[in-house]
């Protein structure tokens, strides 16, 4: 297997390239942990929620006033391995993101995610 080539190595790249960048994110964490008394422990919010969360800042200047004003956009990023899409809940929870004014998407490398964030991040 060759570097990259797991959605966690992608998971953990785009994390740290965000990071680099200056962009306050983190792993959304979904799922189960395994209980001492056997069974697990589901922890799910929201069906599809995207493996990466964070707030995109966006600064503008605002005639007549005397500085620039800082805001955030939500940003949801789906990882996925090479050749692979998101599920139908996880493609609704980025259309829903999309539709709201936040950045939703989903990439396959740390590539991919600069060039769709590229806008964004000057």
């Amino acid at each position: 297997m060759r570097l990259l080539d797991r959605e966690s190595d992608v998971l953990s790249a785009c994390l740290q390239w965000l990071r680099m960048k200056g962009v306050w994110c983190w792993r959304q964490n979904q799922g189960a942990i395994p209980l001492k008394s056997g069974g697990f422990r589901r922890f799910v919010g929201l069906a599809g929620v995207a493996d990466i969360l964070g707030i995109l800042p966006q600064t503008v200047r605002v005639i007549g006033d005397e500085g620039p004003v800082t805001f955030g956009n939500m940003l949801a990023v789906e990882t996925k391995r090479r050749g692979e899409k998101p599920r139908p809940e996880q493609a609704e929870f980025l259309r829903q993101v999309n539709e709201r004014g936040g950045v939703g998407v989903c990439v396959h490398s740390v590539r991919e995610l600069e060039e769709v964030l590229a806008p964004y991040l000057g």
